[in-house]
């Protein structure tokens, strides 16, 4: 491969979280309609209007969900590179990014895989349709934790660098921290059908969604800022001695 032609590709994937978070919230909020959410607390009959009444937003917007989903993937392995270059060679924190990446995938598909087989048949029992209802917002936003290692490793990575010109500054990784201490809350969703807490409320997405996409949008810009300065993940930094 040419280097020109690997530059492109670096590039391209540094913008993954851009590519990720932007189809991502074309499916799953403007297109499905998921954007605000309905309430937890709405009964059953509620729901399955719901999903009788949007059937074909409701699956277009999945598919894009699922499309959403690989992008992922590029955004994991770049950064992923940029890890490995921090440690000297890939070690416990590329790892843990890389599997960090592959769970927030799988995260990210397969709710979407639920509310399609939620709105594939909306003929049948509303009590099925409300079952996958839960089990699709209880994963994609309860099931955050899978997704941690994934912002953690970045986190620990920009602590601990040491070259003279770091992709990821010392401030991102308290940043990154700062952000994950706000996707906590949203463990809380599994306890409570109203408030603030539950998966409609402010502490269990407003703030987890904003949380989480301003991550992938900061991880992005660092990087993207990192290659217009040259600093690409091939290339062997320049360490401060001590």
């Amino acid at each position: 491969m040419s280097e020109s032609a690997r530059r492109r590709i670096q590039i391209f994937c540094a913008w993954g979280g851009f590519w990720y978070m932007g189809v991502l919230l074309l499916g799953w909020a403007l297109i499905a309609g998921f954007l605000p959410p309905h309430h937890p607390s709405a009964s059953v009959s509620e729901i399955a209007a719901i999903y009788q009444g949007k059937v074909t937003h409701i699956r277009i917007g999945m598919v894009f969900l699922m499309i959403g989903a690989a992008m992922c993937t590029p955004f994991t392995a770049i950064l992923a590179q940029y890890i490995a270059r921090i440690e000297g060679k890939p070690g416990i924190l590329t790892y843990s990014v890389v599997m960090g990446g592959v769970c927030n995938v799988v995260l990210t598909f397969y709710p979407a895989i639920f509310w399609l087989v939620a709105a594939y048949r909306p003929e049948r029992s509303p009590d099925i349709i409300y079952m996958l209802n839960d089990w699709a917002w209880m994963q994609l936003i309860g099931g955050a934790s899978i997704f941690w290692p994934l912002q953690l490793g970045m986190a620990i990575a920009a602590l601990c660098d040491r070259s003279r010109d770091p992709v990821f500054p010392r401030w991102s990784g308290w940043a990154a921290l700062w952000l994950f201490f706000m996707l906590l809350p949203d463990q809380l969703l599994f306890f409570f059908h109203s408030g603030p807490f539950a998966w409609s409320g402010l502490f269990g997405i407003w703030i987890p969604v904003g949380s989480f996409g301003g991550w992938f949008a900061l991880t992005s810009v660092l990087m993207i800022r990192a290659m217009k300065r040259g600093v690409y993940p091939d290339a062997n930094p320049e360490v401060i001695p001590g």
